[in-house]
């Protein structure tokens, strides 16, 4: 590689024919100015020629302050996709349940024992009960002759297993049995988050970013849980004041209007599921684009404590003087202003499921399994944790979505009020 002076003594020996000029006139192919007058273009080249980029962008209009370019969140087809989600999701739930009550009113009034009665919501349910207990009979004989040649110790164990699990299936009521189902595929969830080649996309397609402009996450995140102890605790919660809430349910619809037989609840337990998930991603998702952010970007953009300007007016008004102020002040603000995280979890849900067996049941006792503690009134125990949100809002804690909790915890409220009303009304349409 040959330096600076040698190649100038090459250029120096070559014949003339060799050399070509270089030349920095303005006679160069480039397009003439048009927008100056031929009167004026000499005018023109005398003070200066043509403008450098520097004068062209100061005669451009300024550029916008960071805090009014800035777009905050989406909400409206968020709620829109709540609302219009939620609707499909009840009509669904009200249409199997129908379809479902007709089946079992037929499979009865086709026997003599109800040839000239109509069966009851006891009744049907009572003869689900006993198709239920033969179809796992016939499994357990299926599985006995399958394990006909394993050792006796395996084959003990296999079939004891499967004959409590039975039972306890057997023994449940329908919101339990309900929250099973949701309970297995919230596992199944999870185990999917566990592997690394997977996890990309279960974070973008299973928690929901306030920021991402997605929807549909709102309702994926409600199978999502972040660890094994909170998936342990959200299910454990959900199988127990599941079952209760769908008593009160039971309860409900044998005094509705409509006095329409109901011969499961399952369909409307899932339904109060996903519309209070829903609901509560769609409080806590307005709160970060309404509340959080907008104090976020302000946080950025305000003043310091010497009234110089803010750090992306700094940045954006002198990247050459102040560069590495505006970093330090841009540090400073990162770590005083609240990250937005994405969220996941059924808490909202569950907390909607607390609240209505609650207010069903005021005198019903709960004790805790994490950490082990006696039996005390619901009443306290859903104050306290109410209580405990509340604090979490005003102190800024992060690790619990609050306003989730909140807004699950207002939906069961509203539901128990309201709920019912609109479940019977709904049946009865769908009917037509």
């Amino acid at each position: 590689m040959s330096c600076l002076p040698c190649s100038r003594t090459f250029l120096h020996h070559l014949p003339n024919s060799a050399r070509r000029p270089f030349s920095l006139s303005l006679r160069s192919r480039f397009p003439r100015d048009l927008s100056v007058p031929p009167r004026l273009r000499h005018a023109h080249v005398q003070s200066g020629g043509f403008p450098s980029f520097r004068e062209q962008v100061a005669r451009s209009s300024p550029v916008p302050r960071f805090a009014d370019a800035v777009r905050h969140p989406e909400v409206g087809k968020h709620i829109l996709f709540v609302f219009g989600a939620s609707a499909l999701v009840y009509a669904v739930a009200a249409h199997n349940t129908n379809i479902e009550t007709n089946f079992w009113e037929s499979y009865l009034t086709s026997q003599k024992r109800w040839s000239t009665i109509a069966p009851t919501t006891g009744d049907m349910r009572f003869a689900q009960a006993q198709v239920l207990l033969k179809k796992f009979q016939g499994k357990l004989t299926v599985l006995t002759e399958t394990l006909a040649d394993a050792p006796i110790v395996a084959k003990s164990v296999i079939l004891h297993s499967y004959a409590r699990l039975a039972e306890m299936y057997l023994n449940a009521s329908e919101g339990r049995r309900a929250g099973y189902g949701i309970a297995a595929i919230n596992v199944g969830i999870w185990v999917a988050w566990q592997i690394p080649v997977l996890r990309p996309f279960m974070m973008s397609h299973f928690a929901h970013q306030p920021l991402s402009g997605k929807t549909y996450t709102m309702f994926t995140s409600l199978f999502s849980h972040s660890s094994f102890f909170h998936l342990l605790c959200n299910c454990m919660a959900l199988t127990s004041f599941a079952s209760a809430t769908s008593t009160w349910m039971t309860r409900e619809q044998l005094h509705a209007p409509s006095h329409l037989r109901e011969s499961t609840a399952s369909y409307h337990i899932i339904a109060l599921y996903l519309s209070s998930g829903l609901f509560s991603s769609l409080v806590s998702h307005l709160v970060t684009a309404r509340l959080v952010y907008p104090r976020l970007v302000s946080k950025l953009v305000q003043s310091d404590k010497t009234g110089s300007p803010g750090v992306i007016d700094k940045i954006s008004s002198s990247l050459s003087s102040a560069a590495k102020s505006s970093a330090r002040h841009a540090t400073d603000a990162a770590a005083a202003t609240p990250t937005i995280l994405p969220s996941v979890g059924a808490s909202g849900a569950i907390y909607s499921t607390v609240i209505v067996s609650t207010l069903a049941f005021p005198e019903a006792e709960v004790s805790l399994v994490f950490p082990p503690t006696p039996s005390f009134p619901i009443q306290y125990g859903v104050g306290g944790l109410i209580l405990l949100d509340c604090i979490g809002i005003l102190r800024g804690w992060r690790l619990f979505d609050h306003y989730a909790h909140l807004g699950g915890a207002a939906f069961g409220a509203l539901y128990y009020m309201y709920g019912m009303r609109s479940w019977d009304a709904m049946r009865v349409h769908a009917l037509k």
